[in-house]
């Protein structure tokens, strides 16, 4: 029979956090109709992004076109922002959303999507009932952030995006700094997750929270 005591102890030599800095070198590029797209991260890794056997992917995707279709994927929850200029989506040409840019905005990939003006954008695809999120904050010198994972989660993928300028993150008394356009993975069964995110200069930083 566990005591308490030992039962948290047990439970704390089982947590872990792994970081990962993914460079631009590690990106893969294809092109799509609008434009091109620079695939981030995909889970599980080695799925493939046109069969639709991934859980969830991040990417970031110019749109060269003034006006272009968005690619329909059935069953995919999607959170787009744009990383430079506004975005004007529609849905079967009912509804208009004028996006600013690092506005996020969350839809179903399974409907018709027209997007007017250029830009390169931000995305999160999640699929398979898998549950995250995107957000855009903004920084002129740190933020904490604590994360609590839900009890029904066993892991979290946290991605952390540097749109602009150098951002270094504090996680325990580790410090990973992360240039412009590139992405750090911290990936934890951890109930609660603590960082703290510094720059030296104003930065958009996004961040994407993936459940399993």
């Amino acid at each position: 029979m566990y005591h308490v005591q030992d039962y948290e102890n047990n439970k704390e030599n089982r947590m872990e956090i792994k970081t990962r800095l993914i460079k631009e070198d590690d990106y893969i590029m294809t092109e799509w109709s609008g434009g091109k797209t620079t695939q981030i991260f995909i889970y599980p890794e080695g799925s493939n992004y046109k069969e639709l056997n991934f859980k969830f992917r991040l990417s970031s995707a110019t749109v060269e076109l003034e006006k272009s279709e968005f690619t329909k994927l059935e069953g995919v929850n999607r959170f787009i922002t744009s990383l430079d200029n506004g975005l004007k989506l529609t849905h079967n040409h009912k509804k208009y959303i004028n996006l600013k840019p690092f506005e996020v905005y969350e839809f179903d990939g399974g409907i018709d999507t027209t997007s007017y003006g250029m830009a390169r954008d931000f995305n999160l695809m999640l699929r398979d009932g898998v549950e995250g999120q995107l957000e855009s904050i903004y920084i002129d010198k740190e933020c904490l952030i604590v994360e609590e994972v839900p009890s029904d989660f066993k892991e979290v993928f946290y991605f952390i995006y540097a749109c602009d300028n150098e951002v270094y993150v504090d996680i325990k008394e580790d410090t990973k700094p992360i240039s412009p356009f590139q992405t750090l993975l911290v990936r934890s069964n951890n109930n609660i997750l603590n960082l703290k995110l510094r720059s030296e200069k104003p930065v958009n930083i996004l961040i994407a929270k993936i459940y399993i």
